[in-house]
């Protein structure tokens, strides 16, 4: 399931900096990361390797995090940011929920598709330590799982209340609706037969979750 989201570069890395400044080094280093995270899992990947993917080198890597668990800390708050600037979206769905629940439900869900193809390595990151309970997996929880799933709680449970989707349990439907969109985006190919992931795909993902979870329109 853990496909190549992001191919690391063979091209010779930059030595010290890249030309623009240690900041672009910096981004593309999170984003690099992240993406060799998702593929490699955080024991394969190297500072080496996390550097050729951002086309600098190791030096710079170890300048501006020190480490690689450092650098796998900083994904995590970049993701908690970007996390944090999707709240005020999901409070409003949530208000919008109490109107209106069926609606609320289905912008919910493209909502989530939106993000998910913007960012189709994070799912995958979350799976590769998922799969290994630890210190990792608790900050994930702690950090990320925990305050979405708490943003999310009362537009889904407005939703249940109202017959709109069935279930007894908010979290179990979070957790489905999750995986029902991120999963195939994490390997369209495994899931859909598609070999790229496309705005067309991801627009089909919300069509067809919103028929198996909206129980009336």
């Amino acid at each position: 399931m853990m496909t190549a989201l992001m191919q690391v570069s063979t091209k010779p890395a930059i030595r010290g900096r890249r030309p623009a400044s240690a900041e672009s080094g910096r981004e593309a280093l999170l984003a690099a990361a992240m993406g060799a995270f998702a593929r490699l899992g955080y024991e394969g990947s190297s500072l080496r390797a996390l550097g050729l993917a951002a086309g600098v080198d190791m030096a710079l890597v170890a300048r501006l995090f020190g480490s690689k668990s450092a650098l796998w800390d900083a994904v995590v708050d970049r993701l908690a940011e970007r996390q944090a600037d999707q709240a005020e979206t999901l409070a409003t769905l949530a208000d919008l929920s109490r109107e209106d629940p069926a609606e609320a439900f289905r912008r919910f869900i493209r909502f989530f598709a939106d993000l998910s193809f913007e960012m189709p390595a994070f799912p995958a990151f979350l799976l590769q330590e998922a799969a290994n309970s630890g210190e990792r997996l608790d900050t994930l929880v702690a950090r990320l799982v925990q305050p979405f799933r708490d943003r999310c709680r009362p537009l889904i449970a407005a939703a249940m209340e109202a017959g709109v989707v069935r279930g007894s349990d908010p979290d179990i439907v979070f957790g489905m609706v999750v995986s029902a969109i991120s999963l195939p985006l994490v390997s369209p190919t495994l899931f859909t037969g598609e070999g790229a992931i496309t705005a067309a795909l991801r627009d089909s993902l919300a069509d067809h979750a919103i028929a198996l979870f909206v129980s009336r329109p």
